[in-house]
């Protein structure tokens, strides 16, 4: 069995453009990051920023085999219509976010539930540290509607950093964009 899911889902709910075009600005993407969708679903956030960041590599993470499938399909036919830039690394992997490894993570997308964030959190935070670094943190905590993106631990050198699509995490400091 291993992990529990985290969202397990009755309806599956897509990322609108606009909340991708927000995330895109909280996190600012470079062409040395690498982001990872949790919860890709049909590759939409990743197939967005491919095509309107510097950042050239990628990786979706989908335990919903179709879906899986799914954004695999988006994903080669948005390479085939190059919607997507020539050295654009994108790999779709199903599996359980709880037990995928972040290390090499420097972004991380999540359109996530509360109960999702708790889950996902400490698995974020058991990534290496980087010596000799301090974590910053910008914005200002907020407790307000949390509908909109949400960037965590922003800039930090020793920590990914992570936009929240929906929710917020509980008790961290984060910059609000409605």
């Amino acid at each position: 069995p291993g992990a529990p899911m985290l969202a397990p889902r009755k309806k599956l709910w897509s990322t609108p453009t606009a909340a991708i075009d927000a995330a895109a600005d909280l996190i600012r993407l470079t062409s040395s990051d690498a982001l990872y969708d949790v919860g890709c679903g049909d590759g939409r956030v990743i197939i967005h920023l491919a095509s309107s960041t510097p950042c050239r590599r990628f990786v979706g993470i989908e335990i919903d085999e179709d879906r899986a499938r799914e954004a695999q399909r988006n994903v080669n036919m948005a390479k085939k219509s190059s919607q997507i830039p020539e050295g654009v690394s994108i790999v779709i992997r199903r599996e359980n976010a709880l037990e995928v490894d972040y290390s090499e993570a420097t972004a991380v997308f999540l359109y996530l539930v509360p109960r999702g964030l708790r889950l996902i959190k400490p698995v974020l935070l058991q990534r290496p540290k980087a010596e000799n670094s301090t974590r910053k943190e910008s914005g200002s905590e907020n407790e307000g509607n949390r509908n909109g993106p949400t960037d965590t631990c922003a800039n930090s050198p020793d920590r990914v950093r992570v936009v929240t699509y929906m929710a917020g995490f509980a008790d961290e400091r984060y910059i609000k964009k409605e």
